[in-house]
């Protein structure tokens, strides 16, 4: 893959790559902050599709050595832990770009998609003076609805919080979604690259973490965050807290009618309700007896609802570990709901696997987890 720096705004970075097939791509960062326009930000934006597909990358822009070298830790992180990652090496020249100094006068973001568990970073990190939301990752650039409904809704919760809201579109998902799985491949990476790019305003970003792993075969975990991380600007992870608890921690707070878990935006709402997230916050928040829940999810999913629902192995942990801390804190209507979702993950496993014995698929084709994103 050839990487080449295009020509800029002060709030946008554009480069147009090339892959080893011949097929061309412009790609590019938007935001309403000023963005560092050394290369640097666009190599760990591509470092998982390089591995992905095997192409080494050849940049012909500006890059420092700090993010060469973060590049490098990276590469042999990601290579340890995703198996049919292959290994590529960078080609730059020699003329390298000067570094920042490092500012602590900068602030600290977290990034946030104004779901249950950015929320819970936003309000209990607080050294965080900004929230970053990327319009690109969770929401697909084709759904300019459901982006301003999102950004509305993200606002709000800053004016609210008192943070500074920050936004930041970008194609590269859009991109490459079929080469890559967001969320096994890729997250940690795409923001890290946000990150960099944002250097000018931040000395540290944070990326919310849904329950604590350590697990290298995912897209981010606490090693790969060390390896994006540079004198110029750390990256780190917040909240590894179990999702119950972090809603059991928001059920008084005013601003938690304004969470969005849901990425299908199906009825133009910020939650639909009826997918399997939604359904699954219901539950959560319902068996916690919450007196604030996200708007769209007021009410416990029927029986039927959970028996209907397809729940992979992370979604029936989440189940879990809802249901055992609802009973440790007394709640008795737990007995049907984890007989359902039980039932429900039998079925989604034995469908499984039946797809795989009748037809072979590649792992990174299809992305279940959002509907809407196209390539």
């Amino acid at each position: 893959m050839k990487l080449v720096a295009l020509s800029s705004s002060p709030f946008e970075s554009r480069v147009k790559v090339t892959l080893d097939s011949g097929q061309e791509h412009e790609l590019y960062l938007e935001s309403n902050l000023e963005l560092d326009h050394k290369t640097d930000p666009w190599l760990y934006l591509l470092l998982p599709v390089c591995l992905r597909l095997g192409e080494d990358l050849e940049v012909k822009g500006s890059l420092s050595k700090e993010a060469i070298a973060s590049f490098e830790k990276a590469n042999d992180e990601l290579l340890a832990g995703h198996s049919y990652m292959l290994p590529m090496k960078l080609i730059y020249n020699q003329d390298f770009a000067e570094s920042a100094k490092p500012d602590n006068s900068r602030g600290v973001g977290s990034f946030f998609s104004g779901g249950l568990d950015s929320a819970y970073s936003a309000e209990t990190e607080k050294e965080v003076d900004s929230l970053i939301c990327v319009w690109g990752f969770d929401i697909s650039i084709s759904n300019p609805t459901h982006w301003n409904l999102t950004k509305d809704l993200v606002e709000s919760y800053c004016s609210s919080l008192g943070k500074r809201p920050v936004t930041v579109k970008t194609n590269v998902r859009a991109v490459f979604n079929d080469v890559l799985e967001w969320g096994r491949d890729y997250h940690g990476s795409a923001l890290a690259g946000v990150g960099s790019a944002l250097s000018k305003h931040f000395k540290a970003v944070y990326i919310a973490a849904g329950y604590k792993r350590v697990e290298t075969n995912w897209g981010h975990f606490p090693a790969l965050a060390k390896a994006y991380s540079t004198p110029t600007i750390q990256v780190g992870e917040s909240g590894p807290v179990r999702r119950i608890e972090k809603a059991d921690a928001l059920a008084n707070n005013p601003r938690t009618p304004q969470i969005r878990v849901c990425y299908r935006n199906v009825k133009g709402l910020a939650n639909c309700g009826t997918c399997k997230k939604c359904v699954r916050t219901r539950l959560e928040f319902d068996l916690i007896n919450t007196p604030k829940r996200p708007l769209g999810l007021e009410t416990r999913p029927k029986i039927t609802e959970l028996l209907t629902t397809k729940i992979n192995r992370a979604d029936y942990k989440f189940y879990l570990d809802a249901i055992k801390y609802a009973r440790a804190k007394g709640s008795k209507n737990t007995i049907a709901p984890l007989l359902a979702v039980a039932y429900a993950r039998l079925i989604s496993k034995t469908q499984s696997l039946l797809a795989k014995l009748t037809k072979k698929k590649d792992p990174i084709q299809g992305n279940p987890r959002i509907s809407n994103q196209k390539a």
